[in-house]
């Protein structure tokens, strides 16, 4: 349960944010980058960030199929393209304290129909948001074609990377 004491404020990162964002990655051993059409979330607990992470929108073009649906009650009949959401990260210090949850939630409140990946460490954290997992031969139909070739690149560093989604 998040500390309401610290204040946590969500902000959207503004352009002249990108280099402490890219910073507060760096800093924290994470690779992260912008890879588009980006906005960036920022939980901030005195004025320092302690959580972010990054929404990209998919290119129109690449959309999902809206006429798969799986066993798991995954629907898919959304119209829109997905948002990739990636690079969640909270620093050492406010982890499992609930500050990746807020920021999630706070990410899914505001953006429909979104992705992503995370290592099989990370999975209940989606799970218990909403999120379905995107396995089997639903995955090649669920994902567009840059999420695939992307979430195949990182697996190949990452084998227990996980694909999950959500229509919030």
């Amino acid at each position: 349960m998040i500390d309401s004491s610290l204040n946590p404020c969500v902000i959207v990162a503004k352009k002249n944010d990108k280099k402490s964002i890219l910073r507060f990655y760096k800093d924290n051993h994470y690779p992260a980058r912008f890879i588009g059409l980006d906005r960036c979330y920022l939980l901030k607990v005195d004025n320092n960030i302690v959580a972010s992470v990054i929404i990209s929108q998919g290119n129109k073009s690449q959309q999902l199929d809206p006429s798969i649906t799986s066993n798991n009650e995954l629907n898919l009949q959304q119209s829109k393209a997905p948002y990739f959401l990636h690079a969640l990260l909270v620093t050492p210090k406010y982890r499992r304290l609930g500050y990746g949850e807020y920021l999630l939630r706070h990410v899914m409140m505001r953006h429909q129909s979104l992705i992503c990946f995370a290592q099989e460490s990370h999975s209940q954290l989606y799970l218990n948001n909403g999120f379905t997992k995107i396995a089997g031969n639903v995955f090649n139909q669920c994902l567009p074609p840059d999420l695939i070739n992307r979430f195949q690149r990182y697996s190949k560093k990452k084998p227990d990377l996980k694909a999950f989604i959500c229509h919030c």
